[in-house]
């Protein structure tokens, strides 16, 4: 029998009947505001389920998948919190700016951080939970496999070697 991975979701857009369709059909579980995950076939990648995905949302959206990543030394850290008007996020901000390398993305409540941070996912949540106004908050470790897709163009996350240590993306 072969080996299984966990893919989350995270999704900013409007969520239409076709998005959550679509999340139906792959067999995703909602577990955060506009967030699922999925278990899927080892031989599954981000890169794939984005591309499967992106047909049925709107271009203006924006999607984020990570493969997750159970161990203590994970590549990145996603965290997302939800929007709710008025709420001021900046000292959470702040504090995930003090992660690591925040990847330079187009979200509003979804980051991915390359931290040498070998914190337990939880201990993070509750730490950054404080410092989130609406209480709202999710932390996962996530491997290298990870794409998105905003403005119609997905992009995948492609390993930085020695020569370019800043994070690459190739476009697909």
């Amino acid at each position: 029998m072969g080996e299984i991975k966990l893919f989350q979701i995270c999704y900013e857009g409007e969520l239409t009947l076709g998005v959550s369709q679509a999340m139906r059909r792959l067999g995703a579980e909602p577990n955060f505001d506009q967030s699922w995950q999925v278990w899927l076939p080892e031989g599954r990648h981000a890169a794939a389920l984005v591309r499967y995905l992106r047909a049925n949302f709107a271009d203006d959206s924006r999607l984020l998948i990570g493969c997750i990543q159970f161990t203590m030394s994970r590549d990145f850290l996603l965290v997302r919190h939800s929007l709710t008007p008025d709420a001021d996020y900046s000292e959470l901000h702040d504090a995930i700016a003090r992660l690591g390398d925040v990847i330079p993305l187009p979200f509003e409540s979804t980051f991915v951080i390359q931290s040498p941070d070998c914190t337990d996912v939880q201990t993070l949540g509750r730490a950054l939970g404080e410092l989130c106004p609406d209480d709202s908050l999710m932390v996962a470790g996530i491997s290298h496999d990870w794409a998105f897709c905003t403005d119609g163009t997905s992009r995948m996350y492609v390993v930085a070697g020695e020569v370019n240590q800043y994070p690459q993306f190739r476009a697909f």
